[in-house]
């Protein structure tokens, strides 16, 4: 849905559970227009959408968000200021759940955006 399109992933490393992302976001995508024209921020939930996409992309596994726990925005994510951030995902699969610890910061690691815990089924 929002892979290469609101954002590209340019950079992956996948080693004994953990993802580590470098992705680009597209400071021109529509969804800006509407939020916010004059000052772009990265909605919430695109932020979960992206986490979402990189797992399926990577583990090559479609995914239904099950449950939430955890979920904190902690700095506003403006393309202009980051076109590109880091992602990290710990992930383990029990009975079939998959479970994700997500944190999404920039690249000097100096900004943290957002942080959660996530089950997908």
């Amino acid at each position: 849905m929002l892979i290469n399109d609101f954002f590209t992933i340019s950079d992956v490393n996948n080693e004994e559970g953990t993802i580590e992302a470098k992705i680009q976001l597209n400071a021109s995508h529509q969804i800006f227009e509407g939020h916010f024209p004059e000052n772009p921020i990265t909605p919430g939930v695109v932020q979960i959408q992206i986490v979402k996409e990189i797992i399926e992309s990577v583990l090559e596994r479609t995914c239904l968000l099950k449950e939430m726990g955890r979920c904190k925005f902690m700095a506003i994510l403006n393309p202009n200021e980051n076109k590109e951030i880091n992602i990290v995902l710990k992930h383990s699969i029990e009975d079939d759940i998959l479970k994700i610890s997500a944190q999404g910061s920039s690249i000097d690691k100096s900004v943290t955006f957002f942080k959660f815990n996530a089950k997908y089924a």
